[in-house]
């Protein structure tokens, strides 16, 4: 009965963060946290709400708490390694990234974020090689038109 209702939080809690409802959709997680306090998804995902709301501190709270439940899973990593990114956090952007591709060496997304955090610190050979990545692992369309353009402006 837990599980079910937990899952209908947390399903509920993505719909309400696809309609930009994120008050709501931290309410609906924290309500899962309290069945379900091990389960490091719906920390991510508050973490990702948090974020959209501008409260980065219970942001980075989330994504950690995600990190000690699954340090495995690279998706908590990567989570915190972009919010790292938009505040400018740029040490602990790359280090987060770096650690989720080492745990995830095929997802194209992280090189993308790294390789161009190491460009806003003008360590070109390092951005050139990750974007590289990027452009090698097949990507969509769109990232794929992003990773080139970024690595003509390095060149």
């Amino acid at each position: 009965m837990e599980k079910q209702k937990y899952d209908e939080l947390t399903k509920q809690a993505m719909l309400s963060m696809e309609n930009g409802n994120f008050d709501k959709a931290i309410n609906e997680l924290t309500e899962a946290i309290k069945l379900y306090p091990k389960e490091a998804s719906a920390y991510n995902s508050r973490g990702l709400a948090y974020g959209q709301l501008g409260q980065y501190d219970q942001a980075i709270n989330d994504f950690s708490k995600a990190i000690e439940l699954a340090p495995g899973d690279s998706s908590n990593y990567r989570s915190r390694g972009f919010l790292y990114a938009q505040l400018s956090q740029f040490d602990q952007c790359v280090k987060d990234f770096t650690e989720a591709i080492r745990l995830e060496p095929d997802n194209y997304l992280t090189y993308m974020g790294r390789g161009t955090v190491y460009g806003v610190l003008n360590q070109n050979d390092m951005a050139k090689r990750d974007l590289e990545k990027v452009i090698s692992l097949n990507p969509d369309e769109a990232t794929l038109f992003d990773a080139k353009n970024m690595l003509s402006k390095l060149r």
